[in-house]
C-alpha cells in the first residue's frame, strides 16, 4: 500500500484528457484561494521528479517565476540581442558573439529549459565543441574558441541569475578546455631583411615596411590618415582610430584601449617609403594614406593577400598580417630597448602582457644582460 502523503508533498494523479501524469503542490494563494503548481510528466516518475525538483531549489531559497521557462537557446538569443549588443562594440557582436551563440550554443540546448541546465549538461557541451570540424578553417575548433563560447554564454547566464530566471550559473563551476598558446614565430632577421628590400620596389611596399618598423595593427594602419603622418624630424605617425568590419560594411572605431591611442616614431626607412607612396596616391591630401586601386579604403582580405603575394615572390612561408607585428616587438626587444618603451610603441594595455606575450624573448634578453655584466667586471 502507498505510503502516506508527507505535508506539501501534493497529489499524482493521471490526467484522463491526454494521459500525462500530473505532480501537483499548493503554492500559497490568490483572493482568498489556494494557488496550486503542476508538473507533467509522460510517466508518473518524470513527474513526480520535476515536482521534487522544484521543491528542492524552493527549499534552497529559489523560486521559479510562474509561466514557462524560456528555453536555454531562447534565452540566449534574448540576451545576445537585448542585452549584449548595447553592452559591447559593434564588430565585437557581430563577428563573435553572434556567430557563437547561434552556431555553438543554441543548436546544442534547444528545447532545454533554462532552470534545467547543469553542469553535466555544460560538460557534455564541451565535448561535443571538441569534435566539431570548423566550417572556416575545416579544422576541429580550437581551445580558445570553445573558452570563447564558454565565456559568452556563462555572462548571459549570469544575467539569467540575476533576473531570477535559473537558480545558479553552471558553467561558473566548469573549466572549458585548458589553451595552449603557440610560440610567436615571427619571421627571422634575413627574411625581414629580404622583405624590406623587396618592399623598396613592390607597388604598396610602404604598407609593409610601415608594419615591420612599427608595430601597428593592421586596423589601425589600414585607418592611418595623411593628417596624423609626420615626415619631418621628429618623424611619427599618430594612432587615432582602427578599421574594422561589422555585418560585411566597414566601420572606424576607437583603438582597443586607452594605451593603444598612442605616438609611434619612424625610422628613416619608413619615412622614405611612405614619402615615396604619398607622392603615388591617389588621395594624398588628408585621406586615407592605403587606398585601393580605386582609390576606395582597402578591404583586410586584400590586404592580407597583397602580403601572402608579397610572401609568394620571395619564396618565404606564408605569416600572418599580424606577424609583423609581433616581428617589430622582438627584434626590438632584442636590441635591449626597454620593455617599458616597448609595450608603449604597440600600445599594449600594461607592461605585463608585453612580458607575457614575449616570453620567448626573454633568455636572450637574459643571455645579454650577463654578457654585459661579464663585460663589466672584466674592465
Amino acid at each position: 500500500m502507498a505510503g502516506r502523503r508527507q505535508h506539501g508533498e501534493g497529489s499524482l494523479y493521471q490526467r484522463s484528457s491526454d494521459g500525462r501524469w500530473i505532480a501537483s503542490i499548493p503554492d500559497g494563494w490568490s483572493g482568498g484561494k489556494r494557488k496550486r503548481r503542476v508538473f507533467t510528466g509522460v510517466t508518473p516518475d518524470i513527474a513526480r521528479a520535476r515536482r521534487d525538483a522544484y521543491l528542492a531549489r524552493k527549499r534552497d531559497g529559489f523560486t521559479m517565476p510562474k509561466g514557462r521557462q524560456p528555453y536555454v537557446d531562447e534565452w540566449m538569443r534574448h540576451w545576445l540581442k537585448n542585452v549584449a549588443a548595447a553592452r559591447v562594440e559593434a564588430t565585437t557582436w557581430h563577428n563573435s558573439y553572434r556567430q557563437k551563440v547561434e552556431e555553438l550554443i543554441c543548436p546544442y540546448f534547444e528545447r532545454v529549459p533554462l532552470p534545467e541546465l547543469d553542469e553535466e549538461m555544460i560538460e557534455a557541451w564541451h565535448r561535443k565543441l571538441e569534435g566539431r570540424v570548423s566550417a572556416r578553417t575545416h579544422r576541429p575548433l580550437s581551445a580558445s574558441t570553445i573558452g570563447q563560447a564558454h565565456r559568452i554564454m556563462s555572462a548571459a547566464l549570469k544575467v539569467a541569475v540575476v533576473r531570477g530566471k535559473m537558480p545558479r550559473n553552471p558553467c561558473s563551476n566548469m573549466t572549458p578546455p585548458r589553451v595552449t598558446r603557440a610560440e610567436v614565430q615571427p619571421p627571422a632577421e634575413d627574411e625581414a631583411r629580404a622583405v624590406l628590400a623587396r618592399c623598396q620596389t613592390w607597388p604598396n611596399g610602404a604598407r609593409w615596411i610601415l608594419a615591420m618598423t612599427t608595430g601597428l595593427r593592421q586596423g589601425e594602419a589600414l585607418a592611418l590618415e595623411w593628417r596624423d603622418v609626420r615626415l619631418e624630424d621628429p618623424a611619427s605617425v599618430r594612432v587615432r582610430v582602427s578599421a574594422a568590419r561589422a555585418n560585411h560594411e566597414r566601420i572606424v572605431k576607437a583603438p582597443k584601449s586607452e594605451k593603444s591611442r598612442r605616438s609611434v616614431p619612424l625610422v628613416p626607412l619608413a619615412v622614405e617609403a611612405l614619402r615615396r607612396h604619398r607622392a603615388h596616391s591617389v588621395r594624398a591630401i588628408d585621406g586615407l594614406v592605403f587606398l585601393s586601386v580605386r582609390g576606395q579604403p582597402v578591404h583586410p582580405r586584400v590586404d592580407y593577400g597583397d602580403w601572402h603575394a608579397l610572401l609568394d615572390d620571395l619564396g618565404l612561408p606564408h605569416y600572418r598580417v599580424h606577424d609583423l607585428r609581433h616581428a617589430a616587438a622582438t627584434y626590438l626587444l632584442e636590441e635591449g630597448v626597454d620593455i617599458k618603451v616597448v609595450s608603449e610603441i604597440l600600445g599594449h594595455a600594461s607592461t605585463a602582457f608585453t612580458q607575457q606575450r614575449y616570453q620567448h624573448v626573454t633568455p636572450r634578453l637574459h643571455q645579454s644582460a650577463a654578457d654585459a655584466m661579464d663585460r663589466i667586471t672584466r674592465r
